[in-house]
């Protein structure tokens, strides 16, 4: 990482994340890495670093962050927010960096639709994955495998 100039830092990023539904427990953070070492994306890709945005946010990167193309990466599992000791509700944190980074034009137009289109296939799969494993609706092998299916072209076309 290269070095930043304290000039390029913004103060007042964390109390404008903070200030976000989700963010007003931000500053509890202390960085044990609960949230990263339960990340399902950190385990595939190592620069999504759930400890490292937090440390950014407080930090006030506000320009590096919101231009990353990390913020893009979380899925939403909310595994972190579960998982986190001092109760930071990091992907809501996320889905409000999402939106700040959209506002300032930092995100390419057609992002969030392609976004939202995965997002949407793999909540399909995640339904009928939770349902074969509770015994609701009786999914079957062949509509898991439709929906995995519908997941990866969704994933292709983007």
């Amino acid at each position: 990482m290269e070095t930043i100039a304290i000039e390029r830092l913004d103060p007042n990023f964390k109390h404008e994340v903070a200030a976000k539904p989700g963010g007003a427990h931000l500053r509890r953070c202390f960085a044990c890495g609960t949230c990263t070492a339960g990340c399902p994306v950190f385990q595939v890709e190592t620069e999504y670093n759930p400890r490292k945005i937090i440390r950014m946010i407080l930090l006030g990167m506000r320009k590096e962050l919101l231009s990353s193309k990390v913020l893009w990466l979380c899925q939403r599992c909310s595994i972190c927010s579960a998982n986190c000791p001092q109760d930071v509700d990091f992907s809501n944190i996320m889905m409000a960096l999402r939106d700040i980074a959209v506002a300032e034009g930092y995100a390419p137009a057609d992002l969030t639709e392609r976004i939202e289109r995965i997002s949407t296939a793999a909540h399909e799969l995640r339904k009928d994955c939770i349902n074969l494993l509770l015994g609701v609706g009786k999914p079957t092998a062949e509509g898991i495998r439709a929906s995995a299916e519908k997941a990866l072209a969704e994933a292709e076309k983007a």
